[in-house]
């Protein structure tokens, strides 16, 4: 079932009777939406678009295995109010272009989530937001196996690693031993980031493949896979931070990779930037 905006409604409730729903998709373009109430107990598949957050509850009893929830504060909105029926979910995805507070440490765990995709892309998003708050989520989902994140920005204004002669922080206590897949789009030099990448690599002794897309990571943007032979050319102050990405990689994050683990450094067409950058 797949509901769409209407303006008026408030509260949306799906009510038990509808046993035979297995999927519920709902796209709010703008409404007074503010609650959504599920009993249907035989929903498994989730999805919540909105442009502001909304208050979920849940049936005692629903065991949903797919669940994708994407509003401003959408990470630390289920984190700290963990519904219980979060507990069977399998792959969970999340997005928000604004976290004002960093991810609190769950009170309970995503025991048998195996794929988790944080969507942070924004035009600008909040410096103050530390990325290594997403190692509790981490930490908290034990059988997690792939992890995909986008962190793009057209503008990063996060502290950059590049010229900091600070330390990394060290996160000890928290292992990851069946995360085998992470790719990280939109991949900067914000410290906080390499700080969690670096986490990532030396607490998965599981770890097979890690990617860090510095580019745009979508296939429009890149001559080999759209349609016109030739990237979309990027502005100059992106590259600037694409150059600093590969530095921080290059100084950070490459002696700590070990052998077993194959890295993927996507970098911007060298063949189409040999010349001005000039459009986003």
């Amino acid at each position: 079932m797949q509901l769409k905006c209407c303006n008026k409604i408030i509260c949306l409730k799906i009510p038990f009777h509808l046993q035979q729903l297995r999927y519920l998709d709902v796209f709010d373009g703008g409404s007074l939406l503010r609650v959504i109430e599920v009993e249907a107990p035989n929903l498994s598949n989730f999805q919540f678009m909105g442009h502001r957050q909304v208050q979920l509850s849940l049936a005692v009893g629903l065991q949903f295995k797919k669940f994708d929830l994407s509003f401003p504060g959408a990470v630390s909105y289920v984190c700290s109010a963990f519904p219980p029926s979060l507990r069977y979910v399998e792959a969970l995805s999340l997005g928000s272009w604004r976290e004002m507070i960093d991810t609190p440490v769950l009170p309970s765990k995503f025991l048998h989530l195996k794929h988790l995709s944080v969507d942070l892309q924004a035009m600008t998003f909040p410096p103050t937001y530390d990325y290594c708050s997403l190692i509790s989520l981490l930490d908290a989902s034990p059988s997690l196996e792939t992890l995909v994140m986008n962190v793009l920005q057209k503008k990063m204004l996060h502290e950059s690693i590049v010229g900091d002669t600070s330390h990394l922080r060290q996160m000890p206590g928290h292992r990851h031993d069946s995360l085998k897949t992470v790719k990280i789009i939109g991949f900067s030099s914000a410290k906080s980031l390499v700080e969690l990448t670096c986490h990532i690599i030396e607490n998965t002794t599981s770890l097979e493949g890690l990617t860090l897309d510095t580019t745009r990571g979508h296939p429009s943007y890149s001559c080999l896979t759209n349609n016109i032979g030739k990237c979309m050319l990027l502005r100059g102050d992106f590259m600037v931070e694409v150059r600093k990405a590969l530095l921080a990689i290059r100084t950070y994050v490459e002696p700590k990779v070990p052998s077993r683990v194959k890295l993927n450094v996507v970098e911007p067409c060298r063949r189409c930037h040999d010349q001005p950058l000039i459009i986003c």
